[in-house]
C-alpha cells in the first residue's frame, strides 16, 4: 500500500511576508498628465457646446439655465482635479517574480501578475496617445488584466518583449520538468 503524506497548512506570520513599498513602483511618464487632461478638455469642449446648445433652446428660467451652466463648470472643475491628484498615484514595478501596477485615489487599487499566470502581453496605442508619443502596455492572464498607461513606445517595448522573454522562459522549463 502506498503511503500518501499527510495535508499541511501551516499558518504564516504576515510579519514575515514580503513588503511592496512606494519606492518599488516606477511612476508613470509625467507628460502624460497631459494627455489624461487633454481627455478631460475634449470632454469640456464637447459637453460644453451640447450643454450651451441646451441651455440656448430650453425655455428654462434664467436661474435654472445658470444652475445648469455651474453645474457642468463644477464637475468639469473637479473631474480635471481628481485626473491631477489621482496621477501621481500611477506607478508599475517588474520584479523577479511578478509585474505589478497601482492607481487610484479615492479606490486604490494594487494588482500583482505572476509570470507563471501571463498568457500574453500587448501594446496598444490611442490616438491621443500617439499624438503626445505614448503607449500602454497590457499585460493579460486568465481573468487578470493588467493596463499600464503612459509609458514612452520604446520602454513599452522594451517592457513587452522582457515579459514575453521571461513567460518563454518558464514554460520552457516547466515543459522540462524543472
Amino acid at each position: 500500500m502506498i503511503e500518501q503524506p499527510s495535508f499541511s497548512n501551516r499558518w504564516v506570520d504576515p510579519e514575515s511576508l514580503p513588503r511592496a513599498g512606494a519606492e518599488d513602483f516606477t511612476p508613470v511618464e509625467s507628460e502624460y498628465l497631459y494627455v489624461r487632461l487633454t481627455s478631460v478638455l475634449i470632454f469640456f469642449i464637447v459637453g460644453g457646446v451640447l450643454v450651451a446648445l441646451f441651455v440656448l433652446l430650453s425655455s428654462m428660467t434664467f436661474l435654472w439655465k445658470t444652475v445648469i451652466t455651474g453645474g457642468f463648470l463644477l464637475l468639469i472643475l473637479l473631474w480635471g482635479i481628481y485626473v491631477w491628484l489621482e496621477f501621481r498615484q500611477r506607478g508599475y514595478a517588474v520584479r523577479e517574480q511578478d509585474v505589478s501596477y497601482r492607481r487610484g485615489l479615492i479606490f486604490r487599487t494594487r494588482q500583482y501578475l505572476p509570470f507563471r499566470r501571463i498568457q500574453h502581453c500587448k501594446i496598444s496605442e490611442s490616438m491621443l496617445e500617439r499624438l503626445f508619443n505614448f503607449a500602454t502596455i497590457v499585460v493579460s492572464a486568465a481573468g487578470d488584466d493588467i493596463v499600464i498607461n503612459g509609458l514612452r513606445p520604446e520602454v513599452a517595448q522594451s517592457l513587452q518583449t522582457m515579459i514575453n522573454d521571461k513567460v518563454d522562459q518558464l514554460n520552457k522549463e516547466m515543459k522540462n520538468g524543472e
